[in-house]
């Protein structure tokens, strides 16, 4: 977990970090016509955003984010826009952040 404010550039950052250690193997999905290498990543912080954390696969039951109230769930490819899906997250979790 970070104890800092999230920004943009972290979330690029992590995303393309991510993006490097897709698979062929790897699915984004359970959908059995998902073909394409992927994964799950999801991003989560707690209400005053100045805390969050990541993690990528199944989010069911464990992991980084489970124990922060504000989470997204995006789907990482290796033909993503790292940068379009940072300002994704940033904007879904200011979004949560606000509705307080």
């Amino acid at each position: 977990m970070k104890t800092m404010k999230p920004t943009v550039c972290a979330f690029y950052e992590a995303l393309k970090q991510f993006k490097t250690s897709i698979d062929d193997d790897d699915r984004a999905t359970d959908d059995f016509d998902d073909n394409t290498p992927g994964m799950c990543v999801t991003f989560a912080t707690d209400e005053s955003m100045s805390e969050w954390a990541w993690q990528t696969g199944d989010n069911s039951f464990a992991g980084a984010c489970y124990h922060l109230p504000h989470w997204v769930v995006i789907y990482l490819y290796r033909d993503s826009n790292c940068m379009e899906l940072a300002r994704e997250v940033m904007e879904q979790l200011e979004y949560w952040a606000e509705a307080q």
